[in-house]
């Protein structure tokens, strides 16, 4: 099993797979390796970066929380929030606050002061709205004015808030942090875990890719951790292995290529 995440892994710097990977994934796929992308991005906002993935035999979003299989784009495992939580979640907002996303498959509800929509995006102040509209929440993010304020409030929402687990996600791209929230139990590893446990694959036989802070954990626990050479130094210390090439430049094929001897 072949594990990869996507920004900035396989995804550059336009937020595109290249052709070059994709096809080489895909000739991966038809020699019966099973590739599987584990991202945070919602369901609609990982198939379009994709265009498809038609390169990969399941599609884990949400950071964990929902499993789809690529052959029906049916999901197979799920794990959601209550909306109880979301609730409590839309009582710490103050000044600080840049937004408060709230997710589902198809879109993400951006409880914010800022104005504007977007494909993906519904910006609003009406937390009914939220509530109503979002079915099967997936998963919650917090952004906030500094990366201070995010540490702060990331300590009082882990002795307030115990129906969830809470992590601190930053990008290799960025020196901005932010909280996720997700479903208790939910992480990347756990959903790679359930999944090759489906497939009667072992642990040791699976392969991950990643370069943020959410990608830790699968990293040090699949049999194979790799870093992307654009990685944080955080992810980088806790990995097997780290890639000679970068996002930008097919880093994720180019080590595989070598790895697999598969040219």
């Amino acid at each position: 099993m072949i594990v990869a995440d996507l920004d900035g892994t396989l995804l550059n710097e336009n937020s595109r797979v290249s052709n070059t990977t994709k096809e080489y994934l895909k000739r991966l796929k038809d020699m019966g390796y099973i590739i599987v992308i584990a991202t945070g991005r919602i369901y609609d906002s990982a198939l379009n970066a994709t265009d498809g993935a038609e390169f990969a035999n399941y599609l884990i979003t949400d950071t964990g929380s929902f499993t789809y299989d690529m052959s029906n784009l049916k999901s197979i495992f799920k794990k959601c929030i209550d909306k109880k939580v979301i609730e409590k979640l839309f009582g710490y907002y103050n000044d600080d606050f840049r937004y408060i996303y709230v997710c589902d498959k198809k879109k993400y509800y951006k409880y914010s002061d800022d104005v504007g929509d977007s494909d993906v995006v519904i910006t609003t102040k009406d937390k009914n709205f939220i509530l109503n509209n979002c079915s099967d929440i997936s998963h919650a993010s917090i952004a906030l004015k500094s990366n201070e304020a995010v540490m702060n409030l990331y300590q009082t929402l882990l002795n307030d808030i115990k129906e969830v687990d809470l992590i601190i996600m930053q990008d290799s791209f960025s020196s901005v942090k932010w909280i996720e929230i997700l479903p208790k139990n939910a992480s990347k590893y756990n959903a790679i875990s359930d999944l090759a446990n489906l497939l009667n694959i072992n642990n040791d036989d699976i392969i991950c890719f990643g370069d943020g802070l959410n990608d830790i954990d699968m990293l040090k626990r699949c049999g194979q951790g790799v870093a992307m050479n654009n990685a944080l130094m955080d992810v980088k210390k806790i990995s097997d292995a780290v890639t000679v090439y970068d996002n930008n430049h097919d880093g994720v094929i180019n080590y595989l290529k070598e790895y697999l001897d598969v040219k």
